[in-house]
């Protein structure tokens, strides 16, 4: 019996895999059957990459191939011979849907490959060649970098704040999807690798359950495979970042009933581990959907407060989704805390008795939750607040985020960029953090958010000041950071006393009512008014 080398396991991405189609670096051995796909399994595809579902293994032979014409999909490519060739015994279905709608042209007519996701609806649809395609469909192709995807928006102004946070959470969910992958090396003839294809399309004895549970850890970006790890990649996935490994256990067991029982992953059995992780991962989603859709929180670090997310995680495990009235005083609820505070860092008799209060009822699980924040009596910006790991810092940036900051000056090295708002997934994800000094006077005034500035690291703090005192810049973009004529004429007369102060005003206002905004301070709190039936007389 031939030797065959043992399999390496791998990972690769989306965008490798269109890299190495381009490149011809990809073949289709000629026992694979044509590509048989309809648009409808298309679409069901990248639904999974968008929630990070698994979508299976690829099973790759490394091996030489000659020059040859390819046809995959949409496309027509002049391969040249190479040594290191990857030959796909298992996955071609997915490997053309994945590239062809990754790649499309916008002459396609094929809608197996013309490829959107409605960013209305939140949902990936296909179009025949005589569909009108509306504004708010974006194109997959767009997603395959940050500057197509800002030339896409740039030309569609109408599309709101939300279709525009949309766009980049599908990107980088695209962009960031791991996909596992078995390399096989060897010289071994065609012959034994198909009968793997055989064995593993034939086959019909079905995966166990701890198979597949295996298989979804597989697909992690973490090279162990362990439950924390593959929970995180959800986050991760949604660009929501990296959420730390603590807060991450303790979102697994506050799905939990039994928790007060069970205080630490390592007193869970196996099954009982295992299926409150699938519980957790299905609840994480769901708890970042509404964190970022509907309280405008859009990466962990600027989550006020760690304590929310076990907690949401718990309330969408019981419930699902939050709709509705519900959903609202669940916002609330987050920006109540927020602002008043909520518990210290890592207080684990806190976040237990939070999680207690979400049992029965959803409407009354929440309620519970108002009532256990802090009374209201006023609450202003504390603009002193500066440091990233502070919670009234969070509070600052996201209130100043919500004037959507644009991109003053021109990244270095990079595409024109100037006038597109900043993305704040990759804002938080900077290392250094998004805050510029504006101005380099020493004192109390000049310590606080009103002489910061939010940018891409991809500048200097010297740049952004050059630019501020000698460029003729867009009073859009100016006002984005909080920069109108007054102010404008203040720091070019050099009084930058004057401007700090007139521009902490401007910041502070800002701030204040983005919290009121989605606090709402002072509106009850009870069932949805309109929905209260009056009496007849």
């Amino acid at each position: 019996m031939t030797m065959v080398t043992r399999p390496r396991v791998s990972q690769t991405s989306p965008v490798e895999l269109v890299s190495w189609v381009l490149s011809g670096r990809i073949r289709f051995p000629s026992f694979q059957r044509s590509y048989r796909w309809e648009h409808e399994d298309v679409t069901k595809l990248f639904d999974s990459v968008l929630r990070g579902h698994p979508i299976g293994t690829l099973i790759i032979w490394r091996h030489p191939a000659d020059t040859d014409t390819l046809r995959l999909g949409p496309l027509t490519i002049a391969a040249e011979a190479r040594p290191d060739a990857f030959w796909v015994v298992d996955g071609q279905q997915r490997v053309i849907s994945l590239v062809g709608a990754l790649t499309a042209p916008p002459e396609t007519a094929d809608p197996r490959f013309r490829i959107f996701f409605d960013l209305r609806e939140n949902e990936f649809v296909s179009a025949d060649r005589h569909r009108q395609v509306p504004e708010h469909w974006f194109p997959l192709p767009a997603a395959m970098s940050t500057a197509e995807t800002l030339a896409w928006q740039r030309k569609r102004p109408r599309l709101t704040d939300a279709e525009l946070t949309r766009c980049f959470t599908v990107m980088t969910a695209i962009r960031d999807y791991p996909i596992a992958m078995y390399v096989i090396e060897g010289d071994d003839n065609m012959g034994h690798y198909t009968q793997i294809f055989q064995r593993i399309n034939s086959s019909g004895v079905s995966l166990r359950r701890d198979e597949i549970d295996h298989a979804r850890r597989a697909v992690s970006d973490q090279a162990d495979g362990s439950d924390l790890a593959m929970l995180g990649s959800v986050a991760r996935r949604l660009g929501f970042g990296t959420i730390p490994t603590r807060v991450l256990a303790q979102s697994i067991l506050a799905t939990r009933e039994d928790r007060s029982r069970r205080a630490s992953l390592a007193a869970l059995s196996d099954d009982e581990r295992r299926e409150a992780v699938q519980t957790a991962a299905q609840a994480l989603g769901d708890a970042v959907d509404f964190l970022r859709e509907e309280a405008a929180i859009p990466h962990v670090r600027l989550l006020p407060y760690p304590v929310f997310l076990p907690v949401l995680v718990r309330f969408t495990a019981l419930f699902g989704p939050p709709e509705g009235r519900v959903a609202e005083l669940l916002r609330r609820w987050i920006w109540r805390g927020s602002a008043l505070g909520m518990a210290p860092r890592g207080s684990t008799a806190t976040l237990r008795k939070y999680s207690e209060t979400v049992k029965g009822d959803p409407a009354a699980s929440v309620d519970r939750l108002l009532g256990m924040l802090p009374p209201y009596t006023t609450w202003r910006p504390d603009l002193n607040a500066t440091r990233l790991d502070e919670a009234q810092t969070k509070v600052n940036l996201l209130g100043m985020l919500s004037r959507h900051p644009r991109i003053l000056v021109q990244p270095r090295g990079g595409d024109d960029l100037v006038g597109t708002v900043a993305d704040p997934q990759g804002l938080m994800e900077q290392a250094g953090g998004p805050l510029f000094p504006i101005t380099a006077n020493r004192g109390a005034l000049y310590e606080t958010m009103a002489n910061r500035l939010i940018h891409t690291r991809d500048v200097s703090v010297g740049d952004i000041r050059r630019a501020l005192s000698h460029e003729e810049l867009d009073p859009e973009v100016l006002q984005s950071h909080f920069i109108d004529d007054r102010g404008l004429d203040l720091w070019r007369r050099g009084e930058k006393g004057e401007f700090v102060t007139h521009r902490a005003a401007l910041v502070r206002t800002a701030i204040a009512e983005h919290v009121q905004e989605n606090a709402l301070f002072g509106f009850p709190d009870g069932p949805d008014p309109t929905t209260l039936r009056i009496p007849e007389t």
